[in-house]
């Protein structure tokens, strides 16, 4: 309990930037991030949840900490558009996530399964995780773009601006960002998926077995790589490209959080 606290206390500074009247790239945003970033860490190291974990909890812990990363990155250095007038919906996103992991652990506490020692020592083990939390991150920051463009959307239709409207980045820029995030994305997942048929054959797996992970990760990436070539061919915009992104975000969220869920907490 005392760690969820931490993690929590740590995230509100972020969640509080929706509350301003008028977001910036200051030491505000900077410092809540860094807040962010530490509380997981901390949250992380009382647990013991290490990366190569099997739990869900844990999953869902290591996914916040990389997308706090990646958020803090790309406020830092993407100039052209607005990012970081998402710093709020990021923040509530990843208490929501904190607050379920708390949820689990207090209830069966943190699961202690490993990988298997033959593939703990592998290279391709280190590189699956980190393309997947990556890639998970990247869809994340873009499903919830997604969500901002919606909503921006809605406020041009009805020419009834909002403050919550104000605040979020113009709709051109959240539009160009869940298409670049998802861009991005899809080249990491490559790589992810890559070094998860090599970790077949570490493993003396079958490398055409395809379990429920695979079979959501490659579903998820035939839905990126859709949305990616049907805006090249024909500039897919509003809804439908909202559609996409939501959907692989889905996709995805069941292929990493969500199997380690059904296999803790389900098949036990």
């Amino acid at each position: 309990m005392i760690a969820t606290a931490i993690h929590i206390l740590s995230l509100l500074p972020l969640t509080a930037q929706i509350l301003r009247r008028e977001p910036q790239r200051d030491l505000w945003l900077y410092g809540s991030i860094a807040l962010g970033i530490v509380g997981t860490i901390a949250v992380l190291s009382l647990t013991g949840e290490a990366v190569q974990s099997r739990g869900f909890s844990s999953a869902l812990h290591w996914s916040e900490l990389t997308v706090l990363f990646a958020f803090g990155g790309m406020a830092g250095c993407d100039t052209r558009q607005q990012v970081w007038r998402l710093a709020g919906y990021v923040g509530a996103y990843l208490l929501l996530f904190g607050g379920v992991a708390g949820v689990f652990e207090s209830v069966n506490g943190a699961a202690p399964g490993q990988v298997e020692e033959q593939v703990l020592y592998s290279a391709w083990l280190w590189v699956h995780i980190g393309t997947s939390l990556v890639t998970y991150a990247l869809v994340t920051i873009a499903a919830i773009a997604a969500m901002a463009y919606v909503v921006q959307e809605n406020a041009l239709k009805t020419r009834r601006p909002t403050r919550w409207s104000r605040r979020l980045p113009p709709l051109r820029d959240s539009e160009q960002m869940l298409v670049s995030y998802l861009k991005w994305s899809a080249w990491v997942l490559v790589v992810g998926i890559v070094t998860g048929f090599a970790l077949r054959q570490v493993e003396g797996t079958s490398l055409w077995t395809v379990d429920h992970k695979m079979l959501l990760t490659l579903l998820g990436f035939a839905v990126i790589c859709t949305l990616i070539w049907i805006h090249e061919r024909s500039s897919l915009r509003g809804r439908m490209a909202v559609r996409f992104v939501l959907g692989a975000w889905l996709l995805l969220t069941l292929a990493f959080p969500g199997v380690r869920f059904v296999t803790v907490y389900l098949l036990g």
